[in-house]
């Protein structure tokens, strides 16, 4: 497949990217999109090892493995962190804001880890001290006046740990130009493979290695996690100007292309997906 090339030319470029900015000294933000990033490129490496086509892929044993579930899932995965990193892009002008974010985000990594210890391990002498921790981290993120200006139901939400972000999914679609269809249809795709869904099922039961009609279905996997990965270049850049040197013209390309596609019912050329995804951008 032609999209793999691209996602190949991506997933590169986002390393030495992330490699030109490992270690940088900057801020919170910064640090944490820096990894969000790395991680985005990791992910698109790990995917072109179980596509196959990808000069990556190899067989298991004597098997070559054709995991449609794998893939599908691993595009999730680096749709979730492209979200992470559109999230910490966005600086607020508001310090006060910049603050509650970072606090926000540090009570929910401590939340995590003491909601896993509290259910691998119940007595351990670990768990108090933690409690304590935790404690603070809430009391801080409490007193905060940014805090205290959120709906009841969003406060709950917050420390109850469903989230550590303030904008959703579907805001930050918004703000980096990409259709809420679009980011709707191709989440809940993904999310049936994730979840173990009959849909799921259905198609690995009709998915056949080396058939025309499996080759084909991997192209929505392919698309989607080269979509984002040329987001994800875009955005970072955003916030690195400076390395944005490294970034190859057939990389800048895509992006182009991609921040298009994306807008989908709302872009220029829209039409059937199947018709979209195959033209060149560079024609």
């Amino acid at each position: 497949m032609k999209e793999l090339s691209d996602l190949e030319t991506l997933a590169a470029d986002i390393m030495q990217l992330s490699q030109a900015t490992h270690g940088r000294d900057t801020d919170w933000r910064g640090e944490q999109a820096s990894l969000a990033f790395g991680k985005i490129g990791v992910t698109a490496l790990t995917f072109l090892r179980v596509v196959p086509g990808s000069p990556y892929f190899g067989p298991v044993g004597r098997y070559a493995v054709w995991d449609l579930s794998a893939i599908v899932s691993l595009c999730r995965c680096l749709i979730e962190s492209y979200y992470v990193l559109c999230y910490l892009r966005n600086e607020p002008a508001d310090p006060a804001q910049k603050l509650f974010r970072q606090w926000l985000w540090e009570y929910h990594e401590e939340f995590e880890r003491h909601e896993m210890l509290r259910l691998m391990f119940p007595m351990s002498p670990n768990l108090p001290p933690m409690e304590q921790e935790l404690k603070g981290r809430r009391a801080r993120l409490e007193a905060s006046q940014v805090f205290q200006s959120l709906t009841p139901g969003h406060r709950r939400e917050l420390i109850v740990g469903r989230n550590f972000k303030l904008e959703s999914a579907v805001d930050l679609s918004r703000q980096a130009g990409i259709s809420e269809k679009y980011y709707r249809a191709q989440y809940k795709y993904c999310s049936t493979f994730i979840h173990g869904a009959p849909f799921a099922f259905s198609q690995l039961n009709a998915f056949r290695a080396g058939s025309a009609e499996s080759s084909g279905v991997l192209k929505m996997p392919v698309s989607l996690a080269t979509a984002y990965s040329a987001l994800a270049a875009r955005d970072f850049l955003a916030m690195f100007p400076d390395v944005a040197g490294l970034l190859s013209d057939r990389s800048r390309q895509l992006i182009g292309f991609w921040e298009e596609i994306v807008k989908w019912e709302n872009s220029v050329g829209f039409g059937p997906a199947a018709d979209m995804v195959s033209k060149d951008p560079a024609g």
